[in-house]
């Protein structure tokens, strides 16, 4: 999608998730040809659960991914709570928000890649 600022994709990468799973993945190579530079993720509910964010070039090996989490700016591959984080995804095919853990609750994650 282009905007005035330029083009972004949104993905609903977990919708109300009650168990462990990677979910959808988002692109972070534009479908036009080009590269979104970073990927914001968004984690909302209530819930007992690991949300592991993760790229891939090969769409095969997914590696973590160190995230700022914009509310603290702690820096880690993992969130057990709700908030925003932020990841430098250029050069990456794909990014997920895997849910690697979950005991209790539903996790929802929307994630916006940008240009």
């Amino acid at each position: 999608m282009q905007t005035s600022g330029g083009y972004f994709e949104e993905t609903a990468m977990q919708s109300a998730a009650v168990a462990q799973g990677a979910g959808t993945v988002m692109y972070a190579s534009q479908t036009g040809g080009g590269q979104f530079t970073t990927a914001t993720f968004q984690v909302t509910g209530t819930f007992v659960a690991t949300v592991t964010f993760q790229g891939t070039v090969d769409g095969t090996n997914w590696v973590d991914l160190y995230t700022k989490n914009l509310a603290t700016g702690a820096e880690a591959t993992t969130t057990t709570g709700t908030g925003i984080f932020r990841v430098v995804c250029h050069g990456l095919w794909q990014v997920r928000a895997n849910v690697t853990a979950w005991t209790s609750g539903s996790v929802t994650v929307l994630g916006r890649a940008a240009a």
